[in-house]
């Protein structure tokens, strides 16, 4: 009997059974994996196209007054920082009405505790005279009124030397000085003494003092508007006495006029050297100003010129 070798016999058993098997449905899925390892990061890709710019936000304007037209466009806003009031957002037919941004005022809050009382404070004492060593503690002051000598801060040493808070005196003041209101004379006193023609007037001047006669000024001027003005220019002004010297026909006439000041009162006085009048002109007019003492020795000093009216009136601050 012929012997066959098994194994090829095995493998075309298998290719056959193979061949005639028919393929089945798919099985169910199995369960998920677990998540692998992340991976690397990659690199950065290119930077996009640039965005459209955005629109404009609004502006808030401020100012002490009301917004004007002009100011600012539609959606902005404006603060009146005097009045507290809001005004926007602004429309195409203007800022419109305001609003306050000042709410009502609040309830008075609770009164707070008491402090703690504070330190004693120094103390300004006065007297007449220097203080005494035990008057007054470390810390306070001392006024001599008698001589306006201030003492002080006391030191434990005492009070210590005294500052003068009287100054030096300072010139004297122009309030002081008297004058008139121009006086024109109605009517001259006519008398003739030694020959010669006097023609006076009496000015009543209270003001005048003996204390002004020892001391003082008294300055008279004269506006002499009762000459041609070829002889006196109108409205000049000079202070008396006053020398006037013109031809008479083909005469040199010279008139005198004094002013003589007393106790409460002051003579107008005019001659002429030709006795040349039988009346006075009521166009002249004098005014007086009277300066006490001190105050003329500040004008002295400054060489104030009495004689110039226009001078004196600025300096002394007199209104014509």
């Amino acid at each position: 009997m012929k012997k066959l070798n098994a194994l090829p016999v095995f493998f075309a058993l298998l290719i056959l059974c193979l061949a005639s098997c028919k393929k089945g449905d798919d099985g169910a899925t199995g369960p998920a994996g677990s998540t692998g390892a992340t991976g690397a990061q990659g690199v950065v890709g290119p930077a996009g196209p640039k965005g459209a710019d955005g629109k404009d936000g609004s502006v808030i304007y401020s100012g002490n007054t009301l917004p004007a037209a002009t100011t600012g466009v539609v959606g902005d806003f404006y603060l009146n920082v005097a009045t507290g009031l809001l005004y926007g957002p602004k429309t195409g037919e203007g800022w419109g009405a305001g609003f306050s941004l000042k709410g009502p005022a609040g309830a008075t809050g609770a009164t707070g505790a008491t402090g703690a009382a504070g330190a004693n404070g120094n103390t300004t004492l006065s007297g007449s005279g220097a203080p005494s060593a035990s008057l007054g503690n470390v810390g306070d002051f001392y006024l001599d009124k008698t001589s306006y000598f201030l003492y002080g801060p006391k030191t434990g040493t005492g009070w210590g030397p005294a500052v003068n808070l009287r100054g030096p005196a300072g010139p004297a003041g122009t309030a002081n000085v008297i004058y008139s209101d121009w006086i024109k004379p109605d009517v001259y006193t006519k008398t003739t003494i030694f020959g010669t023609i006097h023609f006076s007037y009496t000015i009543t001047a209270a003001k005048i003092t003996q204390d002004i006669l020892d001391k003082g000024t008294v300055i008279v001027y004269g506006k002499l508007n009762g000459y041609n003005p070829v002889i006196w220019p109108t409205d000049n002004v000079a202070a008396l006495p006053i020398v006037i010297t013109y031809m008479s026909g083909t005469n040199s006439n010279i008139d005198t006029w004094s002013g003589i000041a007393s106790l409460g009162a002051i003579q107008i006085d005019l001659t002429s050297s030709l006795n040349a009048y039988s009346s006075i002109s009521n166009a002249h007019s004098f005014r007086y100003v009277i300066i006490p003492g001190g105050v003329h020795t500040t004008a002295v000093a400054k060489q104030l010129n009495i004689n110039d009216y226009e001078s004196v009136r600025k300096y002394y601050h007199i209104t014509d």
